[in-house]
């Protein structure tokens, strides 16, 4: 456990931390269950921060450039990961979220992604307000009849993997179109990215939390059942509409009269 561990630290140590945690309480699980014969588990004495490290909370967020960068990247990879990036983009949703969709999901008449409790992290339906941009990728995604999957190499069957596989050539892609590899990134830091970016959009912090899928907490979460679809469809308007200023070019007659200046 040690040896794999170290060899996961050296490279990213926040992944390290991860894994042990994940480790730790698969051992954990398999010890209570009692029908496995294991009685102790080869994590109990490591300490993360020890081992590893103190664990670093992720801050990394994408600029406008990297975010020009991702979007002009996802125009070549195309489908299935080319859309699957720009309604991440576009929404701040989970991953397993977006790649798990299925079209019974959606209602794109009202708008509106209900992701059931069984693929939502809180357990609970979530609902994911679509913005205009977002209705367009959706409708521009091919229809099976093996499968209701929205991302698939399976013909609808099953939802798509590989994901490390297109990260890599979306960091290609970057990488060329920026002219010099920036700095490491991960697709969970997009949602951070879209959290960061409604709140230079002014849009409050509980509706904010509530568009990238964090539930209320405490007495709020009891009390307060309103479901803020609207206030998470205008801030998730607001952002598409910057989006799409940042990753479209101006038109060329903007471009002369600003060299003139």
């Amino acid at each position: 456990m040690v040896a794999l561990v170290d060899a996961i630290a050296r490279r990213a140590p926040y992944l390290a931390h991860n894994v042990l945690a994940h480790v730790r309480s698969l051992f954990n699980w398999a010890i209570n269950r009692g029908t496995y014969g294991l009685e102790t588990s080869p994590c109990d004495r490591l300490k993360p921060s020890a081992l590893i490290g103190p664990k670093q909370p992720r801050q990394r967020i994408l600029n406008d450039d990297e975010l020009r960068a991702v979007w002009h990247a996802t125009e070549i990879i195309g489908y299935p990961f080319g859309p699957l990036y720009r309604l991440l983009l576009l929404t701040g949703a989970r991953k397993t979220e977006v790649a798990g969709g299925q079209w019974r999901e959606l209602d794109l008449h009202k708008k509106l992604w209900m992701v059931p409790p069984e693929r939502f992290k809180s357990n609970a339906t979530h609902l994911v307000p679509l913005s205009d941009q977002a209705v367009a990728v959706l409708r521009e995604l091919p229809r099976f009849t093996k499968g209701d999957h929205l991302f698939s190499t399976t013909f609808g069957e099953k939802h798509v993997t590989g994901f490390s596989r297109a990260k890599v050539e979306v960091d290609k892609l970057v990488s060329k179109r920026l002219g010099a590899s920036p700095p490491p990134w991960v697709i969970h830091d997009i949602r951070r990215t879209v959290r960061t970016r409604l709140a230079s959009l002014r849009v409050p912090d509980m509706v904010a939390e509530m568009v990238i899928g964090h539930g209320r907490k405490g007495l709020q979460r009891v009390y307060d059942q309103h479901r803020y679809v609207d206030e998470m469809r205008e801030a998730l308007e607001l952002w598409a509409a910057r989006l799409r200023d940042i990753v479209t070019p101006p038109p060329e007659n903007v471009v002369r009269m600003r060299e003139r200046v």
